[in-house]
């Protein structure tokens, strides 16, 4: 009887020592293996971009500031969202949240532009910059709207073709300033363009293109519109 429980026991062992010699990860490979994904982008739904803001609460008692909702997509793999609203491409309000929408102070007749960036332990991605226009009286002349811009990555040619939209709450007519990085490195740099696209740009497959665009007005009001695209594989 003690033989066979022995035997049993050393049956065991020897499988324990199988099992353990199998795996031959270390932890760093362990931990390697654990899926470690960004933030995808956030879409922002509020305030309308491009447009006077409709959305808006009054300040009791405070006639120069008005209350603004701003509201955004939920993305994934995200701890938080980080709202950051700029006046003259000057930081006016920065908040971090956890949820999907966040209420601030601004002033009456003014164009913000805005961005969310959501976050985690692993890295941030940031949103297009959208734009919009506080309620109230207007001030000698408004800053344009952040442009929307669009991309075209056309595979039979492998050419790209860069468009954006600028508007102006004064009609005034804009000039624009765009810059494009390949891969953190500057291809192109055009000032006071009057055209609303720039096109036959040759670009490499599965890479990242960084696109500004100023727009800018007759007074030295201007916006900024940042975004960024992948070109396919």
């Amino acid at each position: 009887m003690i033989y066979k429980t022995l035997k049993y026991f050393t049956s065991l062992l020897l499988l324990f020592v199988c099992l353990n010699s199998c795996d031959k990860s270390t932890p760093e490979e362990t931990e390697k293996q654990i899926d470690k994904e960004v933030p995808t982008k956030v879409t922002g739904t509020l305030p309308v971009n491009g447009e006077p803001c409709s959305e808006f609460e009054l300040i009791p008692n405070n006639d120069t500031k008005v209350s603004i909702l701003f509201k955004w997509n939920a993305a994934q793999n995200t701890v938080n969202y980080t709202l950051e609203v700029l006046l003259n491409n000057q930081q006016a309000v920065s908040s971090t949240v956890g949820g999907l929408e966040a209420t601030v102070s601004l002033d009456r007749g003014k164009t913000y532009t805005w961005t969310v960036t959501s976050k985690n332990e692993f890295g941030t991605t940031e949103s297009d910059t959208y734009s919009f226009t506080t309620p109230g009286l207007a001030e000698v002349n408004y800053a344009p709207y952040a442009a929307e811009i669009s991309t075209d990555f056309n595979t039979l040619t492998q050419l790209l073709t860069i468009s954006w939209i600028g508007t102006d709450e004064d009609n005034d007519l804009l000039t624009y300033d765009v810059t494009i990085t390949e891969n953190e490195s500057e291809i192109i740099e055009e000032s006071d363009i009057t055209d609303n696209s720039i096109s036959g740009i040759e670009y490499n497959s599965g890479t990242e293109y960084y696109i500004k665009v100023i727009s800018k007005d007759s007074t030295g009001s201007f916006s900024v519109s940042e975004i960024t695209a992948n070109s396919p594989e």
